[in-house]
């Protein structure tokens, strides 16, 4: 091909080199014009001048063409357009040095006569032949039309994950998964599930064909449809069929939720993950607290599940509530169950009418870890061995602090090395402290009385302290004890008619629970 462009090239020169140079004939004559490529090659810039009557000629970059034949027409002939070239020239007349370099050139076979006719130069060129081989030919049939696949929801599995097996990239299944959460959201959504998926075939950015959902359509429920399509932005939009924008579907608004999975890191935040509110999750540690050790006895990979919504009691219908929470630990399942007494006292009990409540809480704190254990250790700051009189829990700056058990104020101030400290006086001789807090909660004075799980201040890192945490000291009569090994007080367990109430309560709460929709799919859970 370079070769086919160099020889073009060149046929175009002289072709203009002639035509510059000649005056008009009636007859059509034939001018050769040859080159030699090793003489082009050495002398690549041809220059040419002349004492003639009109401009000075070209000055032309060459490259190695063949012989051409140039061949003249009039403007009336006409002109062959198969690899021609066509000019349109002024008058020119041969005279001195230059008229030597054509002898063979008589005065009527010039291009142009005394006349001036201006005329029209028809140079013929050949082409090389192209082989098949450096064809390519392409064919285009038109796009497919679009199809509708019907796909249904396994258990746990996402809308999502659904639309990328049909082809769908991984951005756009998860974009419209998205626009549906305003009309209806994902967590309602159950195995089984069906969807109608328009399919058609579009072209990215880049030119490549990829597969592109137009359309999603499902019934949540009976004579409801819900459609999900691209606006003019090309933004996916859900919308209820036959209402207006922006209309949530009738079957949205459940009043309880189900979360369930695998503790993944910590019980606290695998039940965030999951889409259990805050304040459930601080219900649902604090109910626990009481028997279990989170660093200890609860481990990655235990099963959880946690029912939450709506108050079974009272006239609220905006905050949530711990209905039940289970949690299997060393393969043995706990259970506990929300219920409010005759005397208005609402607490968790297990299936046998027993209290979770005790005397104390071996957690004060949501999602903790233990960063420093009781006993002997190397002290971080003053870099020698010495006794560690509590247990030290590492949690982010703000983290609420809960009291371990109900009790009286004994002091909330500046205390030396524990910096901002509160410490409460409870019954049979023990006392709890909590030190290097961030700031108090509203309330705290000495003498004031606090329930067990109340807010009292809030983590921090203030006193002799490396970082935010929390410094809590459980003592029994003024001594110091490790707050993971003494046997709390507590466990009362209901009787009578209060006992036949619960386990109504109790049976009802698990039939809720089985037809609650899942607050999110079960994948790995994310934990305490």
């Amino acid at each position: 091909m370079t070769t086919c462009v160099a020889g073009a090239a060149g046929a175009a020169i002289i072709t203009a080199a002639v035509s510059g140079l000649f005056g008009h004939s009636s007859a059509t004559g034939t001018a050769q014009a040859s080159v030699q490529p090793t003489e082009i090659w050495q002398r690549p810039a041809v220059t040419s001048k002349g004492d003639f009557k009109g401009q000075v000629a070209e000055v032309a970059t060459l490259r190695p063409y063949q012989t051409v034949e140039v061949k003249n027409a009039s403007i009336g002939d006409s002109a062959s357009t198969n690899g021609s070239i066509l000019m349109r020239q002024s008058p020119h007349l041969i005279t001195g040095t230059l008229a030597s370099l054509y002898p063979d050139v008589e005065g009527e076979d010039l291009l142009y006569n005394e006349q001036s006719e201006t005329v029209v130069i028809d140079g013929q060129f050949d082409m090389p032949s192209i082989e098949p081989s450096n064809i390519t030919t392409i064919s285009k049939t038109p796009p497919p039309e679009p199809i509708d696949k019907t796909i249904v929801l396994a258990k746990g599995e996402s809308l999502a994950q659904q639309l990328t097996s049909l082809g769908i990239s991984t951005e756009t299944a998860h974009a419209m998964s998205r626009a549906i959460e305003p009309v209806y959201p994902s967590k309602l959504m159950r195995g089984g599930q069906e969807f109608t998926v328009t399919l058609d075939q579009q072209q990215d950015f880049y030119g490549n064909d990829v597969i592109y959902p137009v359309q999603v359509t499902f019934s949540p429920g009976p004579s409801e449809n819900i459609i999900v399509e691209a606006d003019e932005d090309g933004r996916f939009v859900a919308r209820v069929d036959g209402a207006s924008e922006g209309t949530r579907s009738r079957y949205a608004a459940v009043p309880h939720y189900r979360a369930k999975g695998k503790i993944a890191s910590t019980l606290y935040a695998t039940a965030l993950d999951q889409g259990v509110p805050q304040n459930v999750v601080s219900e649902v540690i604090r109910a626990f607290s009481f028997d279990l050790d989170f660093q200890r006895q609860v481990k990655a990979g235990d099963p959880f599940e946690v029912f939450y919504g709506e108050p079974l009691s009272g006239s609220s219908k905006t905050r949530k509530v711990l209905h039940y929470a289970t949690l299997k630990v060393r393969g043995k399942p706990k259970t506990y169950y929300r219920f409010t007494t005759s005397d208005g006292r609402t607490r968790y009990y297990d299936e046998n009418g027993r209290s979770a409540s005790k005397s104390l809480m071996r957690t004060p704190i949501s999602g903790a870890r233990i960063s420093s254990g009781f006993g002997m250790r190397r002290h971080p700051i003053l870099g020698y061995t010495k006794m560690h009189g509590g247990v030290d829990f590492a949690v982010p700056r703000g983290t609420p602090i809960r009291a371990a058990g109900s009790g009286v104020v004994q002091f909330a101030k500046w205390r030396g090395a524990y910096g901002k400290a509160v410490k409460l006086k409870h019954a049979k001789g023990y006392s709890t402290l909590y030190a290097h807090m961030h700031r108090f909660a509203s309330g705290m004075r000495p003498g004031s009385r606090v329930r067990q799980g109340q807010v009292i201040g809030y983590v921090g890192s203030t006193g002799r302290s490396t970082g935010p945490h929390l410094h809590y000291e459980v003592r029994l009569n003024n001594k110091r004890i490790n707050p993971k090994r003494i046997r709390l007080a507590g466990n009362t367990k209901l009787t009578g008619k209060e006992l036949k109430s619960f386990k109504r309560q109790k049976a009802k709460i698990l039939a809720m629970a089985r037809s609650a929709p899942i607050t999110t799919k079960i994948v790995q859970a994310s934990a305490q």
